[in-house]
């Protein structure tokens, strides 16, 4: 046997443990008191003058911008953190401003982005102007206070994209964490997607992920948001 086929064969004879991730997605979440620990709660009830007093202490490439209807204290991410470059959009559209909290909640977020070998996100929105729910027209969105984060796909060191429209695979209804969730045909890309949703939702640094599991609405993003005086956490 010449040696190109004896390494193909004993690379066909690895377990599968060592050429597909592991669906860390199905271990449970943590109960809401442990969650409550998380930086959602904390970040959420910061004052402007706090938070930009933490933001300006963490020196990274954020500006802060002039006032804008509903966002206490605007902010723009302008550069890569940890390493991690966030794509928002144009330069000067309102939808790439995030208000001081939620930048805080995704610095603290950047080692375990990095553990999972995230290079790059794409985000579609933070900031929408007087967004309401879908469901509650009279309830604003937390996307109206730019306290949300409208993640569409996640690019990783080797160049993988993960994208959640194509590599999710929601299914209406269904556990999105814990021992009864379930990615179609264990497909590695949805795996990873899946593990990393997970252990951010493990964190509490967000009080609400939807998912393409939750409606349609969310068929090709992840929704993360926190929110003042918000006393539950969800993944959905």
């Amino acid at each position: 046997m010449s040696p190109a086929i004896l390494l193909f064969s004993t690379l066909l004879a690895l377990p599968s443990a060592l050429t597909d991730p592991a669906p860390t997605y199905k271990k449970p979440l943590p109960e809401p008191a442990v969650l409550a620990r998380g930086t959602a709660n904390r970040y959420a009830n910061l004052s402007p003058a706090a938070c930009k007093k933490q933001l300006a202490a963490r020196k990274v490439a954020i500006e802060f911008v002039g006032a804008a209807p509903g966002i206490a204290n605007p902010v723009r991410i302008v550069g890569p953190i940890g390493g991690i470059q966030f794509h928002t959009g144009p330069k000067k559209s309102p939808f790439g401003m995030a208000d001081c909290r939620l930048v805080l909640t995704w610095l603290d977020l950047i080692p375990l982005l990095r553990d999972h070998k995230v290079a790059s996100i794409r985000i579609d929105n933070f900031y929408r102007k007087g967004a309401r729910l879908p469901a509650r027209k009279s309830k604003k969105s937390q996307h109206a206070y730019a306290l949300a984060t409208d993640l569409t796909s996640l690019t990783l060191d080797d160049g993988t994209l993960l994208d959640v429209e194509k590599d999710f695979h929601g299914q209406l209804g269904q556990e999105v964490c814990g021992p009864t969730a379930v990615v179609q045909n264990n497909d590695p890309q949805g795996v990873l997607l899946r593990n990393l949703v997970c252990d951010i939702g493990r964190t509490g640094a967000f009080h609400h992920i939807l998912t393409p599991n939750a409606n349609l609405a969310h068929r090709n993003h992840l929704h993360l948001d926190i929110a003042r005086d918000c006393t539950w956490f969800s993944v959905k």
